[in-house]
């Protein structure tokens, strides 16, 4: 069985992950902030993290590179809705910068829950060769 860890600060958005995965029979475990989600994961042995980018508390990048500090074997798959409006700054891409710390795969919001699927899957896969190790 996969074991999830979710750290996301929109509580709906949290539990419909969280819903979407127990039902295809992963152990998911919803955090409503980083603090949380980082006390979770030095808890418990999990074979995935699902982080949310932009956090009420913690920069989601932040736990992202401290995750992938502590470890190489878990995936990560960064999300965010963020999105620069009515702007003429250059836009900040975050999910290069998530790649960067550590995510395996970026997921931008809002997504169907195939989509989640879909990252789910493909961080697993590329996942692999490093469980395997």
């Amino acid at each position: 069985m996969t074991k999830v860890l979710i750290v996301e600060d929109d509580p709906s958005v949290g539990e419909v992950i969280r819903m979407t995965l127990d039902r295809e029979g992963c152990d998911s475990v919803y955090t409503p902030d980083a603090v949380a989600g980082i006390k979770a994961f030095e808890s418990s042995n999990f074979n995935l993290a699902i982080i949310d980018i932009f956090l009420s508390d913690i920069s989601g990048l932040k736990i992202i590179a401290e995750l992938r500090r502590r470890t190489l074997a878990v995936p990560i798959v960064a999300m965010s809705g963020f999105i620069f409006r009515d702007s003429m700054d250059p836009v900040l891409d975050y999910f290069a910068m998530a790649t960067k710390a550590g995510a395996t795969v970026c997921l931008r919001k809002p997504f169907a829950p195939r989509q989640l699927l879909a990252a789910v899957h493909a961080s697993l896969v590329s996942a692999l060769p490093v469980l395997k190790s």
